[in-house]
């Protein structure tokens, strides 16, 4: 075995299902009371209530946990809008998935460094704790209805970009 092998953590994992993960995102969203009647959710307000903060830099999206409640998300400077909105849901996803969340729920030790280099299975369940936390199943299924299935202003009105809306939409089956 080399140094490499010895020395490597394997980066922890939900054993929670992607539904189970669905549930858990909307259940913290009304928990934390950050979702509006029209199932519109203010990540900001749920990253403060947290106790974590955002700190724009030039370093790659990232989440930094010193401990429960004390927390930072990393955010570049050259992203938009609705990409920091999906990204601090996406760092959300780990804090909660994969360092807050007992070990009976969790594959491999706590960590406190999270950076979205590449793909794994913690970063597509973080991906799946922020489309469920950003776009509700129940609100996104009637606004999607309610705006004749016009994908960008589906996505105006959740503040995701149209390619993730649509990306929601389809796991949902209501693409046609």
């Amino acid at each position: 075995m080399s140094v490499m092998e010895q020395n490597a953590v394997e980066v922890p994992r939900s054993r929670l299902s992607y539904s189970a993960i669905a549930t858990y995102a909307e259940q913290i969203a009304r928990e934390h009371g950050v979702t509006d009647h029209d199932g519109h959710v203010n990540v900001h307000e749920l990253l403060a209530k947290l106790g974590g903060v955002v700190e724009v830099d030039d370093r790659a999206e990232s989440l930094e946990v010193r401990g429960a409640g004390d927390f930072t998300v990393i955010i570049p400077t050259h992203t938009s809008q609705l990409r920091d909105r999906f990204t601090i849901a996406h760092e959300l996803g780990h804090y909660f998935l994969h360092y807050r969340a007992p070990e009976s729920h969790r594959v491999g030790g706590p960590t406190s460094t999270f950076t979205r280099l590449g793909r794994n299975t913690a970063e597509t369940q973080a991906n799946v704790f922020a489309s469920n936390l950003l776009m509700p199943e129940k609100p996104f299924r009637a606004v999607f209805e309610r705006l004749s299935h016009d994908m960008a202003m589906v996505a105006r009105h959740f503040e995701v970009s149209v390619p993730a809306a649509r990306v929601r939409a389809e796991y949902l089956g209501v693409l046609a």
